[in-house]
């Protein structure tokens, strides 16, 4: 995996508390139905969006924006609701996905936490993201940054650092131990992970006080609410995790001095990041960055009605008033992703080898312990 600072139009999904609505074509309420008649498949219907996040919080905001510009690019312009079926890891709301019926009038969102579960936490998934059709995804990787009241002003005093170093996270689930890993091979003295931190806020907070030496942010809370920690001299950014194109870890769009942790790798050991544990770290990012908010239509859903979702996601990529919508609410340009690179993106982590889900539960079990 080599270095690559190429950069791509698009956004990322941000933490917004505010509920948004944006365009026509969304409520509230409601379930899918379908009218006859002539004309575009859509035409006169409603199409029934599963959210599994609690309304108000940053996935609802975000799909609902996107609800509504999606609404007046599907030939028809059918009436989009969106259903928020919190709970169980958001595996309620696709399980809610997989009941429903198959005819092209219910989509679902989810996240890259939620498709790394269907590989490492099966327990309470009715589902198998294999039998669905990606339709788009929009990414935000994490950053890695550093406290400097620990000391930690730049990656050379991660390295030399003669104190433990500690890192904290939420919970040691497979998309933070690919982070732990990538840190842990960096020859930090003393490295520690520390997970169990409330929010993100908590982490945030127990680098300020020097309590964890590095704490890592999406990038969009980052700019939203670390960066003035940056600003103040508190927290120094280190790297990022990186999204996957085209096969290589590139580096974020939204912070492209950033290198990203291979990157690091490289920089403080001299040595190439290759083997089993580096492709499933690769495999594990493209479904946590590159997927971040991901949407789905059941791949058995009537033909016509896919390709109609097709074409119209992608005139929303290219819409100018949805990009300038998503960027202010996001606050960071991040790639959207549909088509080819959706799927390999997918495929990275439904079709990922045996070998690499053995490596990371022994990983796991091993750094967890």
């Amino acid at each position: 995996m080599g270095p690559d600072r190429r950069t791509s139009t698009g956004w990322a999904i941000a933490a917004a508390a505010a509920l948004l609505l944006s365009g026509c074509g969304v409520t509230n309420t409601g379930s899918a139905g379908e009218t006859g008649g002539e004309g575009p498949f859509y035409e006169g219907k409603e199409i029934n969006l599963i959210v599994p996040f609690d309304a108000g919080g940053a996935s609802d905001v975000y799909s609902r924006m996107l609800s509504g510009h999606l609404s007046s690019h599907i030939e028809g312009r059918p009436q989009i609701v969106v259903e928020n079926v919190p709970g169980g890891a958001q595996k309620d709301g696709i399980n809610r996905f997989e009941r429903a019926e198959h005819n092209g009038l219910n989509l679902a969102m989810s996240s890259g936490g939620l498709i790394a579960a269907t590989k490492f936490d099966e327990e309470g998934i009715q589902f198998d993201l294999a039998d669905y059709e990606p339709l788009m995804a929009f990414g935000g990787t994490m950053v890695i940054f550093g406290s400097t009241a620990a000391g930690i002003t730049s990656l050379e005093d991660l390295r030399n650092s003669t104190e433990p170093v500690f890192y904290g996270g939420l919970e040691f689930n497979a998309s933070e131990a690919v982070r732990t890993f990538a840190l842990e091979e960096l020859g930090l003295a003393g490295f520690e992970p520390l997970m169990g931190y409330d929010g993100g806020g908590a982490v945030t907070a127990a680098v300020l006080r020097g309590e964890l030496g590095i704490g890592n942010s999406t990038s969009s809370h980052y700019i939203e609410n670390v960066r003035q920690l940056e600003e103040d001299g508190s927290i120094v950014p280190l790297m990022t995790q990186g999204y996957v194109v085209g096969g290589e870890i590139v580096r974020d769009p939204a912070f492209p001095d950033l290198p990203t942790m291979p990157e690091a790798y490289r920089m403080l050991t001299g040595q190439e990041p290759e083997g089993i544990a580096w492709e499933t770290y690769e495999a594990l990012t493209a479904a946590q960055t590159n997927l971040l908010r991901t949407y789905w239509v059941h791949g058995d859903a009537p033909e016509e009605a896919r390709a109609a979702l097709r074409e119209a996601v992608a005139e929303l990529v290219a819409d100018e008033a949805f990009t300038a919508e998503a960027t202010q609410l996001l606050h960071v340009d991040s790639p959207p992703q549909i088509g080819d690179e959706l799927a390999a993106s997918t495929a990275s982590i439904v079709d990922l080898p045996p070998q690499s889900v053995t490596w990371l539960e022994e990983y796991m079990a091993r750094a967890g312990a």
